[in-house]
């Protein structure tokens, strides 16, 4: 693998490594070095002739290890304690990617669309209480989250917006 394949790599699995690490260790900044340790040294690895069929498979296994070493350091835990923490599944990859795309959308969203709805989904306020934060009114609050929830639907893909289909906002450690 070459230096621009890695980096094509590095870019497409960033957040997502990030978001399971950050699943892990809980704290956005160590997450963070934990998943640039792990590039590194897989660089470092590939260059000193480690071969991998699934480099983003491989990737994973080492974020969940590194991880699970940096807990148990941090909190002088066995890490054999800490091996109750899931494998690395196909499904904790698609909640992993899951999480960076509605992170990307978020992040996109106007500054204070996203303001709007941060503090509606993650700090669990009412319209009322937040329109009464940022002296707007109840309906441009209102406006604001319609606005988010449909670039949220569009970053999922969903075109349509049926009764039955709603974007439940699950998990926002990052925030």
């Amino acid at each position: 693998m070459d230096a621009k394949e890695f980096e094509e790599e590095y870019q497409r699995l960033l957040l997502p490594l990030g978001m399971y690490a950050l699943r892990i260790i809980e704290n956005v900044d160590d997450s963070e070095d934990v998943v640039q340790s792990v590039f590194l040294n897989t660089w470092n690895r590939l260059q000193e002739g480690l071969e991998t069929d699934n480099l983003k498979s491989y990737l994973y296994r080492a974020v969940r290890n590194a991880s699970l070493r940096f807990v148990a350091s941090k909190n002088n835990t066995p890490a054999e304690d800490l091996e109750s923490i899931e494998e690395v599944t196909d499904d904790v990859i698609d909640t992993s990617e899951r999480d960076a795309r509605l992170w990307k959308a978020i992040e996109s969203l106007p500054e204070k669309c996203r303001e709007v709805f941060l503090l509606c989904k993650r700090d669990n306020l009412s319209y009322k209480e937040v329109s009464e934060e940022l002296s707007i009114s109840e309906k441009t609050v209102e406006n604001h989250m319609t606005k988010a929830m449909k670039a949220l639907r569009k970053a999922y893909g969903i075109t349509d917006k049926p009764s039955n289909v709603q974007i439940n906002i699950f998990f926002l450690p990052f925030l």
